[in-house]
């Protein structure tokens, strides 16, 4: 009997383990941290992998023949701070926009708190009024945001950005937001296998153990509940099996199969779930001057 409950106790810890990783993180003063530099910053996943993806091609592909810098942040909650003083946070520290143009634009989405902010810099106020910006988060964001379709009201909201841009006649040509140190972007195949990188190793660990409690059976267990949080977070069983499979590869053999993390890895480095390590490893085009221009709403 006890093993059962050392089993439990340690499958549990895991779920808690990795859930913790998945959070966006928070300062001594309870505020949240600026994260690291991302098109498209979503720690809790509350958009699907294959969403993100596309978002993160849509913003390239506009900025590659625009030149301004849109970027995406969807957190649980910004309490206790107000979600205009975050916004403003975030965008002074990445100053995206292009240096000498200023022509950055931030979407922040707070999911628990039923809000959102267009923050956006100095150039841009012309073509994005604080009406304009207020009518993009009721028209094209609350509609889908009411029912949970995040990732349709992003695509919505960027398509009526996009054409406010478009219209002001701004030099055209890149931005900034590139991959660093001139490396080849990834593709979203190589994001999502990074992306289970965390889920690997803490299944590892956490296999190992219930394998000298329960055998085959404590592996089996192992790797049962990762595949069951991937699949939850990442709204994905093909990636859910990939993950169960891994885990009970790696907790069965897990000496020798250690190196597979670092080539799943890939090029650049390790992984913090949400784009908290290499998944921000952009550069901004240094235009920041977000002077409190935009507006918010809920939904």
């Amino acid at each position: 009997m006890h093993r059962w409950i050392a089993s439990w106790v340690a499958l549990c810890a895991l779920l808690l383990s990795l859930g913790a990783a998945a959070q966006a993180p928070r300062g001594a003063d309870g505020l949240l941290a600026v994260p690291p530099l991302a098109r498209v910053y979503d720690p809790e996943h509350y958009l699907a992998t294959a969403d993100r993806a596309a978002l993160e091609s849509k913003l390239a592909a506009f900025e590659a023949a625009h030149g301004s810098q849109i970027a995406i942040l969807l957190v649980a909650s910004t309490k206790p701070e107000p979600i205009e003083d975050f916004a403003h946070r975030v965008g002074e520290a990445w100053k995206i926009g292009r240096r000498g143009i200023g022509d950055g634009v931030l979407i922040v989405v707070a999911i628990q708190d039923r809000a959102a902010r267009i923050d956006v810099a100095r150039r841009l106020e012309g073509a994005i009024p604080d009406a304009a910006a207020y009518r993009l988060i009721r028209e094209q964001m609350s509609p889908h945001f009411r029912a949970k379709d995040y990732a349709g009201g992003l695509i919505a909201t960027l398509d009526a950005m996009f054409a406010l841009i478009t219209a002001e006649g701004l030099p055209a040509g890149a931005g900034g937001i590139e991959p660093a140190g001139g490396a080849p972007p990834s593709t979203p195949g190589e994001d999502a296998i990074r992306s289970l990188i965390p889920f690997l190793i803490g299944g590892m660990f956490f296999g190992a153990i219930l394998r000298r409690l329960l055998g085959v059976l404590g592996t089996t267990l192992a790797a049962g509940g990762v595949a069951a949080i991937v699949a939850y977070l990442f709204s994905s069983l093909v990636l859910a099996a990939v993950a169960g499979l891994l885990v009970f590869v790696l907790a069965s053999f897990g000496g020798p199969m250690m190196a597979a993390t670092q080539v799943l890895g890939g090029r650049g480095g390790g992984f913090l779930p949400g784009g908290m390590g290499r998944g921000g490893g952009f550069s901004s085009g240094g235009g920041g001057d977000f002077s409190g221009g935009g507006a918010s709403g809920n939904w």
